[in-house]
């Protein structure tokens, strides 16, 4: 009867010890499995003189749910840093003064900067800041916005590629200023008039992909297109998920804007998407009817001190 009574103790011991330490253990591999990154989802960007725009972009980004931007400031010598410091401070923002690094190389223009300083710009980013801080980033430029568009927050289309190391995402080009200069106390995204993709020198274009950093392995050149670890491939976002919205013409005397096109009087949303790059693509605009991102325009315009009513 003792051995039994023995046998009984320390059976009941174990089953004593199991409940006590095995729940520790449940907690420690629940904890590991969760871990997440300090930033969901991240934007770089490189940027030289950019103060007018440079609120409106990041407020939002940040109402589409960016948790944090990059900036490589390329030389700027307007009051961009100005605008940023609020930012910073807030440790929404990281600054990286990144000058155009000097070389002896025979290139031209486009190619000198590209090798010389965005693609380092890039891998630095990539590599060395958003590795280890971020699941999701995306490279854009201060004109570009990307339009999460079956939902207000870009966090919850993001769950359904999780699975992917990288996300394209396709462009849509608006003429932001016709007139040679952005109407006071407008917004860019209040842009309408979709118009054709404008000359780009490969030498500097960016495939347009929100990827996990830590599935970077490298950059195609030219274009930047990522590669990743292991060979996988990232994939093709719907237009009915994500688009980017990109701001042409918004700067006074720096593109050369040209002839005025004519706008084609047709609803936009009645046309495929091949009918619609047709018709730019033989020197028309279409005014965008769809309006996405218009549901952000009141809190942007309240962000930015402008009167609530759209000015159109």
């Amino acid at each position: 009867m003792r051995k039994i009574n023995i046998i009984l103790y320390f059976i009941a011991s174990i089953c004593t010890f199991q409940t006590a330490i095995f729940p520790v253990f449940a907690n420690i591999a629940s904890h590991s499995d969760s871990e997440e990154k300090k930033y969901e989802l991240s934007i770089c960007a490189i940027y030289k003189n950019e103060s007018a725009y440079l609120k409106e972009w990041i407020e939002y980004h940040k109402m589409i749910g960016v948790d944090h931007f990059y900036l490589y400031n390329n030389g700027s010598t307007d009051q961009s840093h100005d605008v940023l410091v609020p930012y910073i401070k807030e440790g929404l923002v990281t600054e990286v003064n990144w000058p155009i690094r000097r070389s002896n190389h025979h290139l031209n223009i486009s190619s000198f900067w590209a090798l010389s300083t965005q693609i380092p710009a890039y891998e630095h980013a990539a590599k060395y800041l958003a590795a280890n801080e971020t699941k999701w980033l995306i490279f854009l430029e201060i004109d570009e916005f990307i339009v999460p568009v079956c939902s207000n927050s870009i966090k919850d289309i993001l769950g359904d590629f999780r699975e992917f190391p990288g996300v394209f995402v396709a462009s849509d080009y608006f003429n932001a200023g016709k007139s040679n200069e952005l109407p006071r106390r407008t917004l860019l995204i209040e842009s309408l008039d979709l118009t054709d993709t404008p000359k780009q020198e490969i030498e500097t274009c960016v495939m347009k992909t929100i990827f996990q950093p830590e599935w970077h392995d490298s950059f195609k050149w030219p274009p930047y297109e990522n590669r990743f670890k292991e060979n996988k491939p990232a994939v093709q976002s719907t237009r009915n998920q994500l688009r980017i919205n990109k701001y042409v013409n918004r700067s006074k005397n720096v593109l050369n804007f040209g002839k005025v096109k004519d706008k084609l009087h047709v609803d936009s949303r009645t046309l495929t998407e091949q009918e619609i790059s047709l018709i730019l693509q033989n020197g028309y605009e279409i005014e965008d009817k769809e309006r996405v991102i218009y549901k952000y325009i009141l809190e942007i315009r309240k962000k930015m001190g402008f009167e609530t009513e759209i000015i159109r």
